[in-house]
């Protein structure tokens, strides 16, 4: 039933209605109620299934892949993933935003951020090893997610409200958003004097380094 209600959020758009939904998915409307309870929970479900695909999106690119590929091929991977599923899923994507339901929640079970906030974390503890392994202070490291998480998401709500109208194609939008990614862990990096060898995997000792101070 959650298929059949991104189903036909696809296909109603912001206003779908449990009518709608109720006929996509072949039951009748109490039947819907009985399963979700009401409106909302419908809502969240359908939240939970968009943010367990990023999930798995991740597994595939990044969790299976930190200590073999560079960590660019895996940022970039990981992006081009995200932005398909985004792409896949525009209206979709704009319905959870109207319910305030991809944003970050805070809770750790509110918007499908969360989980995109999960899978940066697991991201992150990988350069705040690389960080500790040289003797660098990690504490910026938390304060690029939350950066790179904000841009992320209010690019995501541009796209899909008009830069896809205006020629920003996936494969535009996914470059830009790698770029903005890097620019801003390097730019973390350099506040703390650290310099990232992005054609490296994370285990490579020489992945994170000193800068040189003249």
């Amino acid at each position: 039933m959650v298929d059949a209600a991104i189903r036909a959020i696809d296909r109603h758009g912001v206003g779908v209605s449990m009518d709608d939904i109720a006929a996509e998915a072949g039951v009748s409307k109490p039947k819907l109620y009985r399963y979700f309870g009401d409106k909302a929970g419908l809502n969240g479900a359908v939240a939970a299934k968009l943010g367990a695909l990023m999930w798995e999106s991740a597994q595939v690119t990044i969790f299976a892949e930190q200590d073999h590929a560079s960590v660019d091929d895996m940022i970039r991977s990981s992006v081009q993933s995200y932005v398909a599923l985004v792409g896949k899923h525009p209206v979709v994507i704009r319905f959870l935003m109207a319910n305030h339901l991809f944003q970050y929640s805070g809770s750790g079970n509110g918007g499908v951020a969360d989980q995109l906030r999960s899978v940066m974390e697991v991201v992150a503890d990988r350069f705040t090893e690389s960080l500790q392994r040289i003797h660098s202070d990690a504490s910026i490291i938390p304060l690029a997610v939350a950066s790179i998480l904000g841009a992320g998401l209010s690019a995501t709500q541009w796209w899909i409200d008009s830069g896809r109208e205006q020629g920003v194609n996936d494969s535009y939008f996914a470059a830009h958003l790698s770029e903005t990614t890097w620019g801003i862990i390097n730019g973390a990096g350099a506040t703390v004097g650290v310099a990232f060898s992005p054609d490296l995997p994370f285990s490579h000792p020489g992945f994170a380094s000193r800068l040189e101070v003249n």
